[in-house]
């Protein structure tokens, strides 16, 4: 064979491989644009959802303090001010006013206060008469009603004005008024304010009749019940908080493995095209012996020996992509379950693996995980999930503790009738007023939007639940470390 043909063979068989890569270079961005399309419709959905969240978790708050406020208050005007107070802060109200009037007067008196949303209460003539005259002119019922509003001498144009009445009695009712100018309420924001006034309404009517309400007397029962639905509601919030502040990450894991497998897989097809048109041809070739240089030949054309070789690392890629994806998967689907079942037999070291692969994308950059739990028998009675959401809310607020890295420890140690875990950081530490608030509700010390400050006193919740404690020892610059005790698993 000449020079000319080798070198006429080698450059066909260069041209192949790059038209080959070419192809494959153009699937490869036809796949990055599907799935940056996707990423980008799956953020909108994310943020959509945790906005839903947050907005659920504003009405749980606002139901808790204002069902609070209403079971320790002491007289009627120090009553309604305060849900007033709570209901406008609700609904980042500009003004409001609220009073109990008689059936026949559907109107304020001028000088009574109106509460403005920069937290005082005001003498503002002009805007009750402006209220005063939407009340004359139109019907209102029970229900809450939103009709258009303007007050020029407050520059309040082109807001709404939020009113209800609420009869107590034959001769009384609760006239309620908000001016609002942030228009993002729903069904759900009206339920929860018809929640907190029915409670009102109850204690208006009973202190007008002369009850003694006193905690002892208040038959609280219906206001317990849904607080416990709250409570729950709440749990479930804060997982969505808290998978919106992951889910970034996550997705990223699960498209990076989804995406080099079916590019893997896109190649893998080539490939075997190529190898059965080399098979056929051997098979037409090798009747005669004498061939066999050309079979060699052949087996150039089409880079044979390259693609055996390649082949099987693209196959131990892909296995390890798919077996990626069902570790992820099945860690969020885990997490993300409310738990409504019987308690059942429970191993702490696997809850841990599971948390830490849920909050990997929080911790794998800069912080060094030691996980001295793996491999041991950490058995205890409980719901997996509600154990996962606890250690998983330990595990990112020590990487928040630890902007700059730092290690996180695990340890479990079992004695006698109980099984202890002790998570550790290096982070910034806490002072002894913050470990003194750290489970309160609502309480954080992370910016505005980055965090509920619910993960903690929703964790002791769960931790109690499983009759067990939680110790805190934290001391500034130097770290924090979390003691959780469990009953061990008797059989």
């Amino acid at each position: 064979m000449s020079d000319s043909t080798t070198i006429d063979k080698q450059i066909a068989l260069l041209e192949r491989r790059l038209a080959r890569e070419k192809s494959a270079r153009l699937q490869a961005e036809e796949l990055l644009v599907e799935k940056s399309r996707e990423i980008y419709h799956s953020n909108i959905k994310l943020k959509e959802t945790l906005a839903e969240s947050e907005r659920k978790r504003d009405e749980l708050a606002f139901l808790l303090n204002s069902s609070s406020s209403i079971s320790i208050s002491e007289n009627t005007e120090n009553l309604l001010s305060h849900v007033t107070e709570l209901s406008a802060n609700f609904l980042h109200a500009e003004f409001a006013v609220a009073s109990v009037q008689l059936n026949t007067a559907m109107q304020f008196d001028v000088h009574t206060p109106v509460y403005s949303s920069h937290k005082k209460w005001h003498s503002q003539k002009h805007i009750i008469q402006a209220i005063n005259t939407v009340l004359a002119e139109h019907h209102f019922n029970n229900d809450w009603q939103v009709v258009p509003f303007n007050v020029a001498q407050s520059g309040l144009l082109d807001v709404e004005l939020v009113i209800r009445k609420k009869v107590l009695d034959n001769e009384s009712c609760l006239l309620s008024c908000f001016i609002l100018s942030n228009k993002n309420y729903s069904d759900d924001t009206f339920n929860a304010l018809t929640i907190i006034q029915r409670q009102l309404r109850t204690l208006l009517i009973a202190r007008k009749t002369g009850q003694n309400m006193n905690a002892e007397q208040f038959d609280v029962s219906g206001i317990q019940e849904q607080l416990d639905k709250a409570k729950k509601m709440l749990m479930q919030s804060e997982k969505m908080t808290l998978l919106g502040q992951l889910s970034a990450g996550i997705a990223h894991e699960i498209n990076n493995p989804v995406g080099f497998v079916r590019s893997n897989m896109e190649v893998l097809a080539d490939y075997i095209q190529d190898i059965n048109h080399f098979i056929v041809a051997q098979t037409q070739i090798v009747k005669n012996p004498d061939l066999m240089r050309e079979i060699e030949n052949i087996k150039q054309q089409y880079d044979i020996d390259f693609i055996l070789d390649d082949i099987s690392d693209i196959v131990s890629s892909n296995l390890d992509g798919v077996d990626r994806i069902s570790e992820i998967v099945q860690g969020l689907k885990t997490f993300s379950h409310q738990g409504d079942k019987q308690f059942s037999k429970v191993d702490l070291s696997e809850v841990i693996a599971g948390a830490l692969l849920v909050a990997k994308n929080e911790l794998k950059y800069k912080h060094t995980i030691v996980n001295d739990t793996e491999n041991m028998d950490l058995l205890i009675m409980g719901k997996l999930g509600q154990l996962q959401q606890v250690f998983i809310n330990l595990f990112v607020n020590a990487a928040q503790a630890m902007p700059d890295g730092g290690e996180i420890r695990i340890k479990a140690t079992t004695k006698d009738d109980s099984v202890c875990i002790t998570v550790s950081d290096t982070g910034c530490g806490m002072s002894e007023s913050t470990k003194q608030q750290l489970f309160t509700p609502f309480y954080t010390t992370k910016p505005v939007g980055e965090g509920t400050g619910l993960g903690l006193s929703i964790s002791i919740g769960i931790i109690e639940a499983h009759s067990g404690s939680i110790d805190v020892r934290s001391e500034i610059n130097k770290g924090t470390t979390f003691t959780l005790s469990f009953p061990i698993y008797v059989k």
